[in-house]
Formats: C-alpha cells, structure tokens, sequence
C-alpha cells in the first residue's frame, strides 16, 4: 500500500512555502496514475482551479474538472456548516435563517471549532460516497489544509467535540471524523516546509504538537531547493575569481549569491535529518515568473514516483 493509496492526504505547512503547489502536483500525480482524485482547498476563495488553467475559478461547493481523473471542490466554511444544518433540520431555508441570525452567530463563537469540525465533516462525507458499482467515489482526496497553526486547530477538533457532545448526533460523527483522521491505513498528513530557518523550526515545532493529538506526519516535502551547480575545486574557484567586464562580474555574483543559498538550504536540510528519521521528498525550485500546469507537472512528476514508494 503507497501513500497514494489512502483516502485522504492531508498537506498542510507554513504559509508560504508552497502548500498549495504541493497539494495540487499530489493529485495531479495520483489522476496519472489512474486514481480517481479529488483536490479540496479549505478557504474561503478558490485558488487551486487556477493552477489548471480554469479562469474563473472553482465556485465554493461545487466540484471542476481539472484534468482527467482530477477533480477540484472549493470548501468555504460557512458553507459547510449551512450545508450540515440543512442536513440536520432537514429545511434549507429554515437552516438559512438560523445559520444567518445574530444568535446563532453567538453560539458558533462561543463554539470555537464548529466550522472546522463541519469542514472535516464534509471530507469524511466525501470518503463515504460510492459509485453504483459500490467503489469509493474519490480514489484519493488531497486536502490543501490551512497553515500550520490553522492546520493543526482543524485536526483537533474532532476530538474536542468529543469531549463537549458525549451523546447524539454531534458525538457519533465527531468519533467518525476523529477515526479517520487518525487512521493511518486511511488518511495520511503531509507536512510541507522549506529549507529555511523559521519554516523548518515551525515544521519541527508541528511534529511535536502532533503527538499529544496521537497523530503523526507521514512524509516532509521540502519545497524550493537550489540545484548544486557548484562542487568540489569549482566552488573555491568561483569564490576568488575577479572576471572583467561588468557582465562577467555580474555573473560571478550571481552564481555565488546561488551558491550561497544552496549552503544555507543544506544547512537546513542537516538539521531537519538530526530531529526526524522521517521520509523526505525534496522538490526542486521552479524558476518561473509564476506558477501554472506546467509547473504543477514538473513537481508532479518527482512528487508520484516518491510517493508511490512510501508506505
């Protein structure tokens, strides 16, 4: 069994470092391998579509095509929790009106984590669905998740309404999403960082605030690194020449502020190996005005293979 072959793929990281990217080239990854893939993004504006050349976005709710064997669903919170209301009152417009009324809005704020849990309780739903022939719907669903710090407040959540609802409805479905999130054989995180000093100490800090939620990090990807251009005898070579001309000796700074750069991400690289034996997929930086499919293919297609392999 690959990592590829859970239910869900939950990639979260700092902001910043290429969350996004990343969640996207894993479904692309999976859609070529033949899975049935579903790209969700958590927020409240659609993001993901874009990156697939779909202009206008995906509207919050409704699931796009991307690419074959791709699918992307926008999920706004808001959203969601009016969806779970509709479900649980059974009239649309009656959970309207309440998800909208100023008291309400004093009980969700009272509530904290109520959005959050209705959010992963869409996902869980998603990993419900079957097709007629009774297969999962969604092969694999890849969740861009929040940032760190949201990231983590979504994964607890389930468990804290544990403790709040010990009986009914709430409670029955906060032990489902509660499960699933910490089944490893079903749902795997994946925490993305960069090899710089504050993204690494914050994906460090991460690891160790997963474990009291008994939950751990399948796989790091380290996003953006430099390609080594520069080795051995070059590299002294490079530091103490004076070339002529100022397109030469704009040249020879730009190849060392490169180098430089390569030293400080093996730097980072060193200490993410002495704090966690855990798997590494390292991902090369794309130098691109900006991110589009080609540019989703190109980490893609180092991400399938590593992931492939990853139990």
């Amino acid at each position: 069994m690959s990592l590829l072959d859970r239910q869900v793929l939950i990639v979260t990281g700092k902001g910043g470092v290429g969350k996004t990217a990343v969640a996207a080239a894993i479904g692309l990854a999976a859609a070529w391998s033949g899975r049935r893939a579903l790209l969700v993004e958590i927020a409240s504006e659609a993001h993901v579509a874009g990156l697939f050349g779909e202009s206008g976005g995906a509207e919050p709710g409704k699931e796009v095509a991307l690419h074959p064997n791709l699918t992307g669903l926008a999920i706004e919170p808001q959203q969601a929790l009016e969806e779970y209301l509709t479900l649980a009152l059974r009239v649309r417009a009656l959970a309207e009106r309440l998800a909208d009324s100023r008291a309400f809005g004093y009980l969700t704020a009272a509530a904290p984590g109520l959005r959050e849990l209705v959010t992963l309780g869409k996902i869980w739903h998603l990993t419900e669905q079957r097709t007629r022939d009774g297969e999962r719907r969604h092969g694999l669903i890849v969740v861009d998740a929040p940032a760190t710090g949201h990231g983590l407040a979504l994964l607890r959540t389930p468990r804290a309404f544990l403790e709040i609802a010990r009986a009914g409805r709430v409670h029955e479905e906060s032990r489902a999403i509660a499960e699933l999130v910490a089944d490893q054989a079903r749902t795997g995180i994946v925490l993305v960082t960069r090899a710089e000093e504050m993204p690494v100490s914050e994906t460090l800090d991460t690891l160790e605030r997963l474990r009291p939620l008994g939950l751990e990090a399948r796989v790091l990807v380290v996003n953006a690194l430099y390609p080594e251009l520069v080795t051995g005898a070059d590299r002294e070579t490079l530091r103490t020449l004076v070339p002529a001309g100022e397109t030469g000796q704009a040249a020879v700074r730009a190849a060392r502020s490169h180098l430089a750069r390569r030293d400080d991400q093996a730097g980072e690289l060193g200490r993410l190996a002495a704090a966690t034996s855990l798997p590494r997929v390292e991902l090369p930086f794309l130098f691109r005005a900006g991110l589009d499919l080609d540019g989703v293919s190109e980490l893609a297609a180092v991400l399938g293979p590593a992931f492939e392999e990853l139990p």
